[in-house]
């Protein structure tokens, strides 16, 4: 990526924040939305408060190269209903009105649904069933079925990183679903924010890639590992719960986009927990 790009990002969250940093430290002219922009500090990334759902927002360049859509849901009974949708349904016609090239939507790897462990790639049916994924689904319906080129969907996997430790519930042995039997699937955040950083790059940019290390592993030998390396007896550990199914046992791969050059900082949990939370 040579020439500075005009990006905007909606939502900048938990991944849009570390995006649009990492993307303005590369010589990017970086926008990003966020609901409340207090407490933002630095020059490099032009933070803007407001709903761009709503309408336009205040400082928002006229024209933009690539539009990073990485919303997170409310915090309401509805949140990805009146989150999701609208969003992208915005983020197109911004897009569209900006004459940006691209548009990058992060969705979630939860569409897919419980597979019983088995892969799941970007031509997998969706049967996520769970909180949301309802959502998730129409709104890349809507970033998929604008007949836009380069419009992108990018399913990520469980994201984890500074902030965000999912160490705790994976050391708790008996409460895990299917004894801990199911797969795990993570991305660590600096993880995802070199694959947004990355997808701008490509000439042919796919219509969906999965986002995830590509090392799933059962949550009971994630536990175990955990046990280790906290000086405990993984063999004391007791999986007891075995009534309750995940809803998320499957084993995601991310071959599309290695197979672009994108190549994970933390290659499994294990580089994540030791040295990237």
């Amino acid at each position: 990526m040579t020439a500075s790009l005009r990006i905007a990002v909606l939502g900048a969250g938990y991944v849009g924040r570390a995006f649009a940093i990492a993307a303005a430290e590369r010589g990017h002219a970086v926008t990003a939305v966020r609901r409340s922009a207090s407490g933002e500090t630095g020059a490099l990334v032009n933070w803007c408060a407001g709903d761009f759902v709503a309408g336009p927002v205040a400082g928002m360049p006229p024209r933009l190269d690539a539009v990073v859509l990485t919303v997170a849901p409310s915090r309401t009974t509805d949140g990805y209903d009146v989150t999701y949708p609208p969003a992208a349904a915005a983020a197109v016609a911004l897009r569209t009105t900006s004459g940006a090239s691209t548009l990058l939507y992060t969705s979630s790897t939860g569409v897919y649904g419980g597979r019983d462990g088995e892969w799941v790639r970007e031509d997998s049916a969706r049967h996520g069933v769970g909180p949301g994924n309802s959502a998730l689904m129409a709104a890349e319906d809507i970033v998929l079925g604008s007949a836009l080129p380069r419009a992108t969907v990018l399913r990520i996997a469980g994201i984890y990183g500074p902030g965000r430790d999912p160490r705790g519930r994976l050391t708790n042995a008996s409460s895990m679903p299917q004894r801990g039997e199911y797969w795990v699937n993570l991305a660590h955040r600096d993880d995802i924010a070199a694959a947004l950083l990355h997808a701008l790059t490509l000439p042919e940019l796919p219509a969906i890639m999965n986002v995830a290390d590509g090392t799933p592993t059962r949550a009971a030998d994630v536990a175990r590992w955990l046990a280790s390396a906290s000086g405990g007896d993984p063999d004391a550990l007791v999986f007891g719960n075995d009534a309750e199914r995940s809803r998320s046992d499957q084993r995601v791969s991310s071959m599309l986009l290695k197979s672009t050059g994108w190549t994970p900082m933390f290659a499994s949990f294990r580089e994540g927990f030791t040295s990237g939370l």
